[in-house]
């Protein structure tokens, strides 16, 4: 299967390096020095322009959700029959539905993950938007080898990311300022205590494996949740 992928940045060239064992991916970024970083880190197939990718059938938006009904509405004038497979979280399925030409048919794919942890090596859960239904098996497969696959309504991963990402900022603002509060303000110190305190501890709560300590943390929060 080919597959076109706009988009050099850190989710795309995360996505690109999972997909080329996979499936046969050709990038494109119109910053050309980006691309072409991209193709000596990756070594996968460059395209020219716009019409090549649209020649391969589907073709993956890796871009910032400003940048994806400009790159919609491009496809429009080429009058190619295709799929776009657009990735931007805040991006909602009706506003591609809306934006694209009856030959361009468009599903949302959205990922409960972080693009640097992927590069890491973590798996992120992957929701691929239940309509198009016809799209459904097709964009599942494109994404096996990047994460845990499933079909739903992806666009209720606007609201999971996004409050995880509020709440984790405002976790760390307020580790910031309190240490600041009690006179410890080297940077170092600072960061370590949010990299690797707080981030170890997210991740010990999220796999089950907290220690007594923590546990009775969690357990003195949810008492006063409830109350």
């Amino acid at each position: 299967m080919q597959v076109g992928l706009i988009g050099t940045g850190r989710m795309g060239r995360v996505l690109a390096r999972r997909l080329k064992d996979h499936v046969e991916v050709t990038i494109y970024d119109r910053d050309s020095a980006n691309m072409a970083a991209a193709q000596r880190e990756l070594g996968v197939r460059t395209a020219a322009g716009l019409e090549d990718l649209a020649g391969l059938g589907a073709v993956i938006l890796a871009v910032p959700d400003p940048e994806v009904i400009n790159c919609i509405k491009d496809f429009n004038q080429l009058k190619t029959p295709m799929v776009i497979i657009n990735i931007a979280t805040n991006v909602a399925q009706h506003v591609l539905e809306e934006a694209a030409a009856k030959h361009v048919r468009c599903i949302g794919v959205k990922f409960v993950g972080h693009a640097g942890e992927m590069a890491l090596g973590l798996n992120p859960v992957i929701i691929v938007n239940e309509r198009p239904a016809e799209l459904t098996n097709m964009v599942r497969e494109i994404f096996a080898p990047v994460g845990q696959v499933m079909v739903g309504k992806a666009d209720v991963v606007s609201y999971i990311n996004n409050s995880a990402a509020e709440k984790a900022l405002e976790a760390a603002v307020n580790i910031e300022e309190g240490l600041k509060q009690q006179g410890i303000t080297d940077p170092d110190i600072i960061k370590s205590a949010i990299r690797q305190v707080a981030a170890g501890i997210l991740k010990a709560y999220a796999d089950q494996d907290l220690g007594p300590f923590a546990r009775q943390v969690v357990r003195a929060v949810r008492a006063k949740l409830k109350k």
